[in-house]
């Protein structure tokens, strides 16, 4: 085992400063691209379609980041072991949570091109749907679901900055092997997961289903929170896959971690799969028009259908069967690969939920608008995640359980360097 100093210090040191420099020009010109590209639409003649791409970035990024920090506050539930050297990459994507609130607001500025039924109230929903009570309570979700994410973070990555300070007052373990943070986190992660599912059903019932409102569906919110937490973990695998062939963290991250997240990612794909049939089979059982109408809009009209068929085949078919394989799963390029495909997917699926209730042309509106605005969004994220690897250790160096996996995985699944294929020693 390395002494703990010397993983701290190449804990830190990931980054150069000159590929940091790099990066940030980079991130920062998508940035500006994407806010030219949204600041262009809204303007211009059809301003919905920019209004649009945008809710459907906000949907799925802020789904994203509150689903990686999820895994964390999983794996402290589960005091798991294996997964303690992903867990400050999972907790990364919390710096862009902050940014996503203040993104949250922008939303009201185009209620009225977004949202149908400010013009077209519903009298037996209109207590529900009103402009002031929505983005009231969804603001007071969102600000808590944030904190409470921040608090996690912080709190995990003070014990690290605590241990390099030499401050060892609340480092000393108890019978449970638990030191002060641990215990604390052991209280916020459970609450943690019971707030994910209750803001991001509430996220997807108002931002998402509201724009069909004669459309709804119990199980709804309970689909966009476990799509969730799926594209976090693709999103997570591929920061693994930066870690190991970039940041040359493979004595750290070793192939049975990501053979264990692709059973998760596989896990999850199964469980997406599962609550879009169990809401088909409902709707197509019941042949009600008004829950029909949302389907077949989406499935069997000339604009929509090949995009359906798309995320259908993209976002399960395809992780289906490639996850299958045990050896597809231990490696990190091709698993970089299937998750920024898996990722494009569960856009796509977004985009098919909100788009269609919006916009009314006869072509798809996906095209360089979407995909600019797009990339504004992941610049926004990128460069806060790399703002927050470069400030804080990307390995939770003072975490009881991350000194124990070190212990017993000492020599044992390293990734052989010159072909990057996993060794047991």
């Amino acid at each position: 085992m390395r002494p703990a100093n010397e993983i701290y210090l190449h804990a830190m040191n990931s980054i150069s400063p000159k590929s940091h420099r790099r990066l940030r020009v980079v991130f920062c010109l998508l940035m500006l691209v994407g806010a030219f590209a949204f600041i262009t639409g809204i303007l211009g003649p059809h301003p919905q379609r920019a209004w649009q791409t945008y809710l459907v970035n906000f949907v799925f990024w802020t789904g994203l980041c509150f689903g990686s920090v999820l895994f964390s506050a999983i794996l402290t539930i589960t005091n798991a072991r294996w997964g303690r050297p992903l867990k400050r990459l999972a907790e990364a994507a919390a710096a862009f949570l902050p940014v996503s609130f203040v993104l949250f607001w922008i939303i009201f500025l185009g209620r009225k091109e977004i949202f149908h039924w400010i013009h077209e109230p519903i009298p037996e929903k209109v207590a529900w749907l009103n402009v002031p009570f929505l983005f009231a309570r969804d603001a007071a979700g969102l600000l808590a679901l944030t904190i409470l994410s921040m608090a996690i973070v912080y709190f995990s990555v003070k014990r690290d900055m605590d241990s390099a300070a030499g401050h060892t007052a609340k480092l000393q373990l108890d019978g449970d092997g638990r030191d002060w943070y641990e215990r604390i986190l052991v209280v916020l992660s459970p609450l943690y997961g019971i707030l994910y599912a209750l803001v991001l059903s509430l996220i997807a019932f108002d931002l998402i289903m509201s724009l069909s409102p004669h459309w709804y569906s119990t199980l709804f919110g309970a689909a966009y929170f476990i799509g969730s937490l799926y594209t976090g973990l693709a999103a997570l695998m591929i920061f693994a896959g930066i870690a190991v062939k970039g940041l040359k963290l493979g004595r750290y991250i070793h192939p049975h971690q990501f053979h264990n997240l692709g059973k998760l990612i596989l896990g999850f794909c199964l469980m997406t799969g599962d609550f879009f049939f169990t809401q088909f089979f409902v709707i197509w059982y019941g042949n009600l028009p008004e829950e029909t109408r949302y389907v077949i809009l989406r499935t069997r009209s000339v604009t929509w259908e090949s995009l359906a068929w798309t995320v259908l085949i993209v976002c399960f078919a395809l992780p289906f069967v490639v996850l299958l394989s045990r050896r597809i799963k231990m490696k990190p390029v091709a698993m970089m690969i299937l998750s920024s495909v898996i990722l494009a997917g569960m856009w796509l699926e977004r985009f098919l939920l909100v788009a269609p209730s919006i916009w009314h042309g006869q072509s798809l509106p996906l095209g360089m608008s979407e995909i600019l605005i797009s990339a504004g969004f992941i610049g926004t994220i990128a460069l806060c995640i790399l703002t927050f690897v470069q400030r804080f250790p990307i390995l939770p160096v003072a975490d009881p359980l991350f000194r124990a996996y070190l212990t017993t995985t000492t020599g044992r699944n390293q990734w052989r360097p010159e072909t990057g294929a996993g060794v047991a020693g």
